[in-house]
């Protein structure tokens, strides 16, 4: 995905729904794995020694920032599927 919005961006073409989708699917990959290395290490994903916890909290930002999962899916929702505007 973020391929097709680079090659969309780099031809001067319409791309906010790759590039959206890329930032929401990354977002979602890094929670996964955050959210899997904390349940690895169990109670010591949490000790500041092995930065788990630091890196797991930097995966939940990414859901929020710097345009939240919300707001991607009401672009897809009124840009894609055409639905109306729900805000």
């Amino acid at each position: 995905m973020v391929d097709k919005a680079t090659a969309l961006f780099e031809a001067q073409r319409p791309c906010g729904t790759e590039a959206n989708t890329a930032k929401m699917l990354a977002s979602e990959a890094s929670w996964f794995a955050g959210d899997t290395c904390v349940q690895t290490f169990g109670g010591y994903g949490f000790a500041a020694e092995y930065d788990i916890e630091h890196k797991f909290r930097e995966t939940r930002l990414y859901r929020v920032a710097p345009i939240s999962t919300n707001l991607i899916l009401s672009h897809i929702g009124t840009h894609v599927l055409k639905m109306p505007k729900s805000f």
